[in-house]
């Protein structure tokens, strides 16, 4: 039997081991893009149309909105407190994992470009500085929107189901490209940020690349800090949050791609991809 000691995920709970959740897929998919078509058809911009806006962030939490119809439909108290404990218990995170969760991200952004030469514009972040309002508001709503209306989902659900049948490895593949999928009606969504360069294909394609290394890297974090949704909630922070304070070149995304791509590949040369965390012990009982 497999145990565990130290960071080693916990057994994966049994309400998710019975069939594919298509139901939280539809749930997910329909709530996002309906809200997103519906802005996409009225042809305004969500960062300067307030209305569109709130719809469009409404459609965000498809996939929190869907993962909570799911868990509470099992009924199961135990269920719901596990769920809901992962995603606010702080104590789950090791304390040497906060470093890249929050810090891995924006480091090999800089790294990008020290070694590429290009130079840095930060002052998007100066602006903020100067203006406290604005920055609590900013570092508000990026943590709410992506990281908490996201992974109230994906990870604290769909990832779950997908540990008890996959690999890790395998898991974080698959759940990327539904990722990458549910983000496409974005492409015709004024102002969304795959509204500009989204109907490259070759941009595309790259984006899938980029969301298929995330989707491994949130793994990893997850099963190294007892299955914490907070821990993800916290990446995914931070690299939206890196985003928004620094001015990135696209040709900059091309290299950082790589770094990451390598940072990945020590990640799972050093983990392996069948759990992409230590700890786990075979035992014949």
């Amino acid at each position: 039997m497999v145990s565990q000691v130290n960071t080693a995920p916990v057994p994966v709970p049994q309400q998710l081991t019975e069939k594919f959740p298509w139901r939280f897929i539809f749930i997910a998919f329909g709530i996002s893009w309906t809200c997103w078509f519906f802005v996409a058809l009225t042809g305004r911009n969500i960062f300067t149309d307030l209305e569109v806006g709130i719809v469009a962030v409404l459609g965000g939490f498809g996939p929190a909105i869907s993962g909570i119809i799911m868990v509470y439909r099992t009924n199961d108290p135990v269920f719901i407190r596990d769920y809901w404990r992962r995603v606010f218990d702080l104590r789950r995170i090791g304390a040497i994992w906060f470093l890249p969760i929050l810090f891995l991200y924006p480091a090999t952004v800089l790294l990008t470009f020290l070694l590429t030469g290009i130079e840095l514009d930060a002052s998007p972040l100066a602006a903020m500085l100067a203006n406290p309002g604005v920055l609590v508001t900013t570092v508000i709503f990026v943590f709410i929107f992506g990281p908490f209306s996201e992974e109230l989902g994906w990870r604290d659900y769909a990832l779950d189901w997908l540990q008890a049948r996959y690999s890790a490895f395998v898991s974080s593949i698959i759940l990327g490209v539904i990722w990458w999928a549910w983000h496409l009606p974005l492409l015709a969504v004024t102002g969304s940020f795959l509204y500009e360069n989204g109907r490259d294909p070759v941009f595309l394609a790259s984006y899938l690349y980029v969301v298929l290394l995330y989707s491994v890297l949130f793994t990893w974090v997850y099963n190294n800090n007892n299955r914490s949704v907070l821990a993800i909630i916290l990446l995914h922070f931070s690299i939206n949050l890196t985003f928004v304070i620094f001015i990135i070149p696209t040709e900059l995304l091309t290299y950082h791609s790589f770094i990451l791509l390598a940072v990945t590949a020590l990640m799972l040369w050093r983990y392996g991809g069948k759990h992409l965390a230590r700890g786990y012990q075979v035992e014949n009982k």
